[in-house]
């Protein structure tokens, strides 16, 4: 069975993703700052194994050990939206953790690729696609980047994957998911796309359940991960 690594598991988005990986019989590694954050449920599961600390606390010794034999690895950190978590540190969460696990997973040398997730926003263009956004929405975002850390760290994440990893790391195979506004409901119908099909800001917002349940499918589905491998598919709710 397929053995993943989860970051961010105490998020909003992490908990449901958490919980359906182990519905699916996956073993499942955590690594939380608060184990009390999860469920009984989730705490007492036999293919659960948690470390509880912050992510970037632990060595690079810790860190290879945690991905050693992982088939994959899935990065739901994020940035509390509250001042400190805005603006107080660490301010490269995304980046840092992304770096120092894709450097991780090098320095075992697996044979096999393993699959990289990171889920992102809407708001940080993909470059393969030549994304064309309306002047307005250039210059919110080139306002975000410069005056909301979370933002430009999101940016950072992404462009590491993109350039630093890119298509021949023999070692890493990646897929940035950039949903759109994220709320709270459960699993329904979803697209996904290439690019925004609306504006940043008109576009449909995302179930966060549908972001974990599309990530596990990635891990799941060989067939949809070779369409999305390498990319940054965006990923809106279709219902009404």
């Amino acid at each position: 069975m397929t053995t993943i690594l989860v970051l961010g598991a105490t998020g909003m988005t992490g908990r449901p993703l958490v919980e359906l990986l182990l519905g699916r019989g996956h073993e499942l590694r955590v690594i939380v700052r608060a184990r009390h954050k999860l469920p009984a449920t989730v705490l007492e599961h036999p293919k659960l194994t948690l470390v509880e600390a912050s992510v970037l606390d632990l060595s690079d010794e810790a860190m290879a050990a945690r991905v050693k034999d992982c088939d994959a690895v899935v990065s739901c950190l994020g940035h509390v939206l509250d001042f400190k978590g805005m603006f107080g540190q660490p301010r490269g969460l995304c980046t840092d953790a992304v770096r120092r696990f894709c450097k991780a997973i090098e320095a075992n040398g697996a044979a096999l690729p393993v699959k990289f997730i990171l889920m992102n926003t809407v708001g940080v263009p993909n470059p393969d696609c030549g994304e064309m956004r309306p002047w307005f929405e250039r210059l919110v975002l080139t306002l975000l980047r410069h005056a909301m850390p979370p933002h430009r760290d999101n940016e950072t994440a992404a462009a590491y994957l993109h350039r630093h990893i890119g298509r021949n790391n023999k070692h890493i195979e990646w897929c940035s998911v950039r949903p759109d506004s994220l709320i709270d409901a459960e699993v329904s119908p979803y697209g996904i796309a290439a690019s925004p099909t609306t504006g940043i800001f008109s576009g449909r917002p995302t179930t966060r359940s549908n972001v974990a349940h599309f990530m596990a499918e990635l891990i799941a589905n060989p067939e949809l991960w070779n369409t999305w491998k390498f990319r940054m598919p965006v990923i809106m709710n279709t219902g009404e």
